[in-house]
């Protein structure tokens, strides 16, 4: 990234939260702590992200923002059960697919016990998504 700022935010779910959608608990991944259970890095396929998010269903949309590059993002549970937030931006926001998984790529080597932190992304035709932990009891705001 070489000095410059990544157009990734370490805290990229904010604003127009649906507590609806927001409403889990520790159950939904098997009653454990997700610390050190997440996988490194992941490049998923759209039809993972699609099933995960029930076809980007509007019944799983948790935010909904951004002028500049409209997003939306979707709760989702992956084959293995895992809560995810799945972040799907406006096809102009990514023109340039090989930026955006080096971005994601980087930003994805990142951890932390307070983030949300990123653990894969999709980069598929014009789709550019992005797939963090998932967190429960509003705590995405």
């Amino acid at each position: 990234m070489g000095g410059r700022c990544s157009r990734f935010s370490l805290c990229w779910f904010t604003s127009h939260l649906k507590p609806s959608v927001l409403e889990s608990s520790e159950l939904e991944n098997g009653g454990k702590s997700d610390k050190n259970l997440w996988p490194s890095f992941t490049e998923f396929s759209l039809d993972q992200l699609k099933t995960a998010t029930c076809g980007f269903s509007s019944d799983n949309i948790v935010s909904e923002h951004g002028e500049k590059a409209p997003n939306v993002v979707y709760k989702g549970k992956l084959d293995n059960g895992r809560l995810v937030a799945v972040k799907r931006f406006n096809k102009l926001a990514w023109p340039d697919s090989r930026q955006f998984l080096e971005e994601a790529r980087s930003v994805g080597t990142l951890r932390s016990e307070r983030l949300a932190n990123l653990i894969g992304c999709c980069c598929e035709g014009d789709e550019r998504l992005l797939v963090a932990e998932f967190m429960a009891h509003e705590t995405l705001a």
